[in-house]
């Protein structure tokens, strides 16, 4: 679930040296917002929405997304880019606009308090203040990406969008109840969990890419087909195009059997490899323990020498087993006669094996070796002895292996010459007066089906992905719809008067792109009653409505998301009032439930600021509360003067004011609710 997002909430608005807002006395405008309903009223042509574009684009600057779309939900571009001119409000005045014509707003986002200062000949920066701090971003669009940041959003363009859609009601306002891709665009925006949110997006831009690629691709190719060129006897081209298929089977055939060859070969030079190291590794290991077992040898006859230094303990040593009835411990013999005469050869200095003249022992001369150095000699034995015992073990592995990949290198290698005649052969017989260009347009039209079958495949896949990632946001989404379904319901009741069922669907169906596979994402749906229909009946686009009823539905969707996400409670919407088309009760409700919304006696920022025009209805009384049950009508307490902004005042005097009678019958509509001047 995403966490806390702040939007921001306007407190002020200053305008200097513009001659459309030149303020009562001139020196310009200066509005204060206040909690509550803020009424900017007027005649058609006085500058009402206007004003509303100026606190908009104080917010997000000149930028706009960089492909325009009235689908919300179908955007895979998602960047912001700065037009080269944007002359929106220059254009409304007769002057050459310099640096002194400058608007500057004060807004909250969140806990932080900013001053937005900005040229009205192209809505660049003049000045940032941030938490009463002097701020200077490096561009327009990082900017706007900070503010993002502040908001707990994910990008510029999501601050983008949210701000200029949902929190602004106005002329260019987008239907997105009745769109559940629209929907789901600010589902994601505000409530999914930023990792899924950031993967949607993704899998939505390259789907949209490859789609338009893979569309592009199959045009360029289908108009290729069609200007294949025609042998002149039709017999011979269908004899080419067959020879041409079975050409294309033999070489495919041909290149399957070079790969299973090239396989089966590498694997028996790789064994072939293994058995020549692991016979080398026996050699060495031969070697190893020939000299191992020498080193013994003499290890073991120093440590008897070093046991045994003189003659007359050599002598002891022997009769010791003669003594102890061990007997001889050379050949084992046990008869003690012979002790007597080895002790004879002894002592006339003979050795009693050989009868060989011994020299002197000298114990001094024996090289000492100690216990430990012959069992490590031992142990190194055994290693070299296990080692090669495992080695003879790999190498008959290795061996029987070899002897059953042999037969099938040999029938690989056989299959393989086969296929290379197969299509030798049958290149022969393509006839010769086929113009080669054909052939050649035949495989290129090959190969683009191919790489168009890849794309196609790749489309699926992020298809796929885009599908997984959507069933994750459906928890969040679970964990969301009942308090949407019930706020939804209360505001659509609230403004029409009529039994309303806001019902929730995982599976409304989504196409991402023309080619893709459809995607079930979360969308709300409405029933209502009418004068027809006293039972709720589906609504499923805004045409099955009045005007005034989809207008409402509207913006009780978006009353509904700005209630959910509002942090702390604070909350902004800004809205054009659809007047027009209501009678004199709706437009009560409709006031009332806007009030509601945003009450003056809120300890937090909650502001609705609705544009109204002087055409005699009662909404501007119904949005200031001046209207009670019975309908009368009462005055704007002097407190409550700043909820009124009147820009018959703040403006250049328009030209139906010169008209008595007109002027008259708006003095005698501000006489209704305002007291006289």
């Amino acid at each position: 679930m995403r966490s806390s997002i702040s939007l921001p909430v306007i407190e002020r608005l200053v305008v200097r040296n513009f001659s459309l807002y030149p303020g009562a006395k001139g020196n310009g405008l200066d509005v204060i917002f206040d909690n509550g309903i803020s009424v900017i009223a007027g005649i058609n042509g006085i500058g009402k929405t206007t004003l509303l574009t100026l606190l908009l684009r104080l917010l997000l600057g000149p930028s706009n997304p960089e492909k325009a779309t009235k689908h919300v939900g179908r955007v895979s571009q998602r960047r912001l880019v700065e037009p080269k001119k944007f002359d929106f409000f220059s254009s409304r005045v007769p002057e050459k606009l310099d640096d002194e014509a400058y608007a500057t707003l004060y807004f909250s986002l969140g806990q932080r308090k900013l001053e937005v200062s900005r040229y009205m000949r192209d809505m660049r920066l003049r000045a940032v203040k941030v938490s009463g701090r002097k701020h200077i971003p490096a561009n327009e669009l990082e900017f706007i990406d900070e503010l993002a940041s502040m908001s707990g959003m994910l990008s510029a363009y999501d601050f983008h969008m949210v701000v200029r859609y949902l929190q602004f009601f106005g002329e260019d306002r987008l239907p997105l109840l009745w769109d559940p891709a629209a929907q789901f665009e600010f589902f994601k925006v505000l409530f999914f969990d930023e990792s899924v949110a950031a993967t949607l997006n993704k899998l939505f831009a390259l789907i949209q890419k490859v789609d338009s690629e893979y569309r592009n691709r199959v045009n360029l190719l289908n108009k290729k087909r069609e200007g294949l060129p025609s042998p002149d006897r039709p017999t011979l081209a269908i004899e080419a195009q067959t020879t041409q298929g079975q050409l294309k089977e033999a070489k495919a055939a041909a290149a399957e059997a070079e790969a299973h060859y090239a396989s089966l070969k590498q694997e028996f030079d790789d064994l072939q490899r293994q058995e020549t190291s692991l016979l080398l590794q026996g050699d060495d290991g031969h070697i190893k323990l020939a000299e191992l077992e020498s080193q013994f040898s003499q290890a073991d006859a120093k440590f008897i020498l070093q046991a045994l230094p003189s003659l007359k303990d050599k002598e002891r040593f022997l009769m010791q087993g003669y003594a102890t009835g061990c007997g001889c411990f050379i050949c084992g013999a046990k008869s003690k006669k012979q002790m007597s005469g080895i002790s004879k050869k002894i002592r006339k200095g003979h050795c009693f094996a050989c009868d060989a003249i011994m020299p002197a022992s000298n114990p001094d001369n024996v090289t000492p070796i100690s216990a430990k150095e012959l069992h490590k000699i031992e142990a190194d034995l055994e290693g070299i002895r296990s080692e090669m015992a495992a080695n003879d073990t790999k190498l008959t592995e290795v061996a029987e292996h070899i002897t059953k990949l042999a037969p099938l290198l040999r029938s690989a290698a056989t299959n393989r010459a086969f296929s290379l005649q197969a299509v030798e052969a049958l290149d022969t017989l393509r006839p010769v007066d086929v113009i080669p260009e054909v052939n050649d347009i035949y495989s290129e039209i090959d190969r683009e089906q191919a790489e168009l079958d890849l794309l196609g495949a790749e489309r699926k896949r992020y298809t796929a992905e885009y599908r997984a990632a959507v069933d994750r946001a459906q928890e969040d989404m679970s964990l969301l719809k009942s308090d949407l379904e019930a706020r939804l319901t209360n505001y659509a009741m609230e403004f029409l008067q009529e039994q309303v069922n806001v019902a929730f669907s995982r599976q409304t169906p989504f196409k991402i792109a023309t080619g893709a596979d459809r995607v079930n994402i979360p969308a709300f749906t409405v029933k209502m009653t009418s004068g027809t229909h006293k039972l709720p009946s589906e609504r499923l686009s805004s045409s099955s409505v009045s005007e005034s009823q989809k207008e409402f539905l509207d913006l009780a969707f978006r009353m509904t998301l700005l209630d959910m996400i509002s942090h702390q409670g604070q909350r902004m919407l800004v809205i054009e009032t659809p007047e027009a088309s209501l009678d004199s009760w709706f437009m009560r409700r409709a006031a009332d439930l806007m009030r509601s919304f945003a009450p003056e006696e809120s300890s937090v920022p909650r502001k609705v600021i609705a544009t109204s025009n002087l055409n005699g209805t009662e909404m501007i009384p119904s949005l200031l509360g001046l209207v009670d049950a019975r309908g009368r009508v009462s005055k704007l307490p002097k407190h409550r003067s700043n909820h009124f902004i009147n820009l018959l005042e703040l403006t250049p005097p328009p030209a139906a004011l010169a008209e008595h009678r007109a002027a008259e019958l708006l003095h005698d509509e501000l006489g209704r609710f305002l007291d006289a001047q």
